[in-house]
């Protein structure tokens, strides 16, 4: 399998539905994503989406969030997600990126706090991988706004990711063995910020079926666009779907 989303993407996904009031809704999008590692020809594919919101608990793509405290402005919860950036050498298309290890997705746990105004929301999240994979954590601080146009709902989005050394090694990172075996150099990043700007449109066709599309622009750090693995220094995604609310 391919690189399907990256980071960018997870973290850009969950506050695509982010609603007020009780709501379930399911559905399908297509996902074009130009993924960072070098080889990886395969940018477009077909994923499902959901989102659940109630009083304590919520899922939001690939977050599940249970609700310590929640009122009008503000709400601090508990979080457990799914990263689901992933390298497998045997799909990629250049000779030295075949003989390199394989990189899993992983699941995170942490907590999320939500700050609304008549300006705007507030995002601040973290969370640590649970499952040793690449035993690091990720941050993430966000703006975004919804602004309702008739029946469209524009929400821009303006963030900053944090990924700590351990995260950026096991994904990005070149061990000597690795290096020995594939020719590419060494490389041992540390910890990183990534600052990302996104933009997410709905449009209701009737009560229940919603229209959305949502694309998300990042600079990679260096500590990420320098690794041989990389071969570009940003990165884009398109999500285009359609979603059932019931």
């Amino acid at each position: 399998m391919s690189i399907k989303r990256n980071a960018t993407l997870l973290m850009m996904l969950s506050f695509i539905g982010s609603a007020s009031a009780t709501e379930l809704s399911l559905g399908v999008a297509v996902i074009y994503n130009e993924s960072a590692y070098r080889g990886y020809n395969k940018n477009t594919h077909v994923v499902p989406i959901g989102h659940y919101e109630s009083d304590a608990f919520y899922v939001r793509q690939t977050t599940l969030g249970y609700a310590l405290f929640k009122d009008k402005r503000d709400e601090l919860s508990l979080t457990a997600s799914w990263v689901p950036l992933n390298f497998d050498p045997a799909d990629n298309d250049d000779r030295a990126m075949r003989r390199l290890d394989k990189r899993d997705g992983t699941a995170m746990a942490g907590a999320a706090w939500y700050h609304h105004e008549q300006w705007g929301s507030l995002k601040l999240s973290a969370a640590a991988d649970i499952l040793d994979n690449s035993n690091g954590w990720v941050g993430e601080l966000t703006y975004f706004r919804v602004l309702p146009v008739g029946k469209l709902s524009i929400t821009p989005a303006l963030g900053v990711y944090y990924y700590d050394a351990s995260f950026n090694r096991y994904y990005y990172g070149v061990s000597g063995a690795e290096s020995q075996r594939s020719g590419l150099s060494p490389w041992s990043p540390e910890s990183s910020w990534m600052p990302y700007v996104g933009l997410t449109l709905k449009y209701p066709l009737t009560r229940n079926l919603v229209l959305l599309a949502n694309a998300s622009y990042s600079v990679l750090p260096d500590e990420v666009k320098n690794s041989p693995m990389v071969d570009r220094d940003d990165s884009f995604t398109l999500l285009t779907g359609v979603s059932w609310r019931f």
